[in-house]
């Protein structure tokens, strides 16, 4: 496996949250000259926009199990359909991330659904900045919860159905990804909701001691 290489050209990660999800990418050269330099796009739901949008998904209920929408884009279709007593022709999932650690299994094609959206999506926006990137110059990251452990093969595997190798693959803990932000980040900028501890030592050499 190679997941030690060191020649990706950009860094792009998901963050496939229980209320709201998104991405977010930085180019290796755009990081060692200005490490917060990140882009992210911005999702527009009614009069909201915002840096994340909602974790729901709709499909079409029949056995292709086909996908139809994602984030905001799926609360307003399922609405609509609603209003119009059409919804039951389709299969609508939201904040369904933890279900996966309850052990209440929902098909890997919800997962992997979700992921390929995203990751299409942010393939589209780096693009628009790098028109030469191949999708062997991306290295991925998928961000999960600390408390999730046999869970983190299960998203795994539905980042490789979701057309992302494993050899371009990181999984991150949440915790340990934000504790390596704020190594660039002002005291005075943190701010966040829940929060999840990890302390790390920087060993001389620049690893780090959990």
């Amino acid at each position: 496996m190679s997941t030690s290489r060191k020649d990706f050209l950009v860094v792009a990660a998901i963050d496939f949250g229980t209320a709201y999800s998104g991405y977010a990418f930085s180019s290796i050269q755009e990081f060692k000259s200005e490490p917060l330099k990140i882009s992210a796009n911005t999702w527009i739901g009614g009069s909201l926009m915002s840096q994340k949008t909602s974790t729901c998904v709709l499909f079409d209920k029949d056995k292709t199990f086909n996908f139809k929408k994602f984030g905001f884009d799926a609360e307003d279709a399922y609405a609509d359909f609603a209003m119009d007593d059409n919804h039951k022709d389709y299969y609508y999932y939201r904040r369904f991330k933890m279900e996966l650690f309850n052990k209440l299994m929902l098909a890997m094609d919800v997962f992997s659904a979700c992921i390929k959206f995203l990751k299409d999506d942010c393939i589209g926006k780096i693009r628009l900045q790098l028109p030469e990137i191949r999708d062997t110059d991306i290295r991925w990251v998928l961000t999960v919860p600390a408390i999730w452990n046999v869970s983190k093969q299960f998203m795994r595997e539905s980042a490789a159905k979701a057309g992302i190798p494993n050899e371009s693959l990181l999984i991150a803990l949440e915790p340990e990804a934000a504790s390596l932000c704020c190594r660039h980040s002002p005291m005075t900028s943190l701010k966040g909701g829940t929060i999840d501890i990890t302390v790390h030592e920087v060993m001389p050499g620049g690893g780090f001691k959990v």
